[in-house]
């Protein structure tokens, strides 16, 4: 099968620093995999004769990778304003109720992969409700590279979420769904719905079957309250989770917002990932999490949109405000940055970096068409004019979106209407 030439400017994440950038860049596609990558000159002179060019007006990055979601709240994105812990109970739980409902959650999922894909994002990690139909649905329909899991409540919830035992929470869960470790993640929702000893199961499960790991850390002030009253054992929050044996390389920990010197050196100790959502953190009013100390301690995190608290699932609105947030404490965050942290980083946080996140060679062809700014190369200038505007302009903003070598385009994507 011949391959396909795209010529058009490029940047290619490679680091919270680094970058690769080409003015007038070469991109060679054969069989959903990325041949070369390089000036366009100098591709072609490697190439075949036959190959064939498409020449695309605007810019191409990696796509984007989503490491902390809960797509199951896609349809109330940032509809309700509350506290932490008050929008839980009050509207989020009910709404996840709703998906023991297949039809509602198969509509659900197909708007859910349609939004993500017509905002660039090829691939993360999802939260499903606690329904073990609604993983299922949601990897029937998925498209693009997605893990996800099923919430594991067993009690502090609404009756009809929550399980007994990891046999109910995870075997009977994993059988129907149809889900191995490269798609099923183990997902307590967090402290105060499980037990230890369910928790302790947890951890042992997913470390004898390899899967990983996705709770929530320290989002509010609120939050760590109710967890240190229900576990007065514990040192701190982390430690909770680390005496159950769920923390590790394959741990993705969502928030972090409120941590202690020692929780931060637990982190780096078991090797964990941080999801950092900056757009949810800011929607629940939960508070900036300590950028400084991250990266004091080189603790590896990607960015995250965390819908539905956060208000959107574009991951250009995920890095506006990551950019304004941290900026606005004076800490210093570059564009630069902001494209790793929502592309490699999630790639590599999900142990999917060798075949998936930035655009080398051998790589799925992964990546989304971003309107030119104009002007000469300027990776810093135009990361910034692609972050401006409002939400619903960065949703919109990417011009297609290819996963391993497809071609979505905005124009032609069919749009399912919002479930009832």
């Amino acid at each position: 099968m011949s391959a396909v030439v795209y010529r058009a400017p490029m940047l290619n994440p490679r680091g919270a620093d680094t970058l690769d950038a080409w003015a007038d860049g070469g991109l060679r596609v054969r069989d959903g995999r990325i041949e070369a990558i390089g000036d366009f000159d100098a591709v072609m002179r490697v190439g075949e004769a036959h190959d064939h060019v498409e020449v695309l007006e605007g810019v191409i990055v990696p796509g984007f990778a989503d490491v902390h979601i809960h797509w199951v709240q896609h349809p109330v994105r940032g509809a309700f304003e509350a506290s932490l812990m008050p929008w839980l109970r009050e509207h989020i739980w009910p709404e996840e109720m709703r998906y023991a409902d297949e039809v509602f959650a198969a509509a659900a999922a197909r708007r859910f992969y349609t939004d993500t894909v017509r905002a660039g994002t090829v691939m993360g990690m999802s939260y499903s409700s606690a329904h073990a139909d609604a993983v299922r649905i949601a990897d029937d329909a998925r498209v693009g590279d997605w893990m996800t899991g099923d919430v594991v409540m067993e009690h502090g919830a609404p009756e009809a979420l929550t399980r007994a035992s990891v046999h109910e929470a995870i075997e009977l869960d994993r059988r129907a769904s149809g889900l191995g470790a490269e798609r099923y993640v183990v997902t307590p929702r967090f402290a105060l719905n499980c037990t230890p000893r369910l928790m302790a199961d947890l951890g042992a499960y997913a470390r004898v079957g390899g899967f990983h790991v996705q709770t929530h850390l320290s989002e509010s002030a609120a939050e760590i309250r109710e967890v240190l009253r229900e576990f007065p054992e514990a040192d701190d929050y982390t430690d909770i989770y680390d005496r159950a044996g769920l923390l590790g390389p394959r741990t993705v920990l969502g928030h972090c917002v409120h941590l202690s010197a020692r929780e931060w050196a637990v982190l780096r100790a078991r090797g964990c990932w941080i999801a950092h959502c900056p757009s949810s953190n800011e929607a629940l009013d939960s508070g900036r999490m300590d950028l400084e100390a991250v990266r004091r301690h080189g603790i590896p995190y990607a960015l995250a949109s965390d819908v539905g608290a956060g208000p959107s699932h574009s991951l250009l609105h995920v890095m506006q405000r990551f950019l304004e947030i941290h900026r606005a404490a004076d800490v210093a965050v570059s564009g630069t940055e902001a494209l790793y942290r929502a592309t490699l980083a999630g790639a590599e946080c999900m142990g999917r970096s060798v075949v998936a996140g930035n655009l080398d060679a051998s790589k799925r062809a992964d990546f989304v068409l971003l309107p030119s700014p104009g002007g000469p190369l300027d990776a810093e200038g135009w990361i910034g004019e692609w972050t401006r505007g409002a939400m619903h302009e960065l949703e919109n903003r990417p011009l297609a979106t290819w996963i391993a070598g497809e071609r979505h385009d905005p124009a032609t994507v069919s749009v399912n209407p919002p479930p009832p």
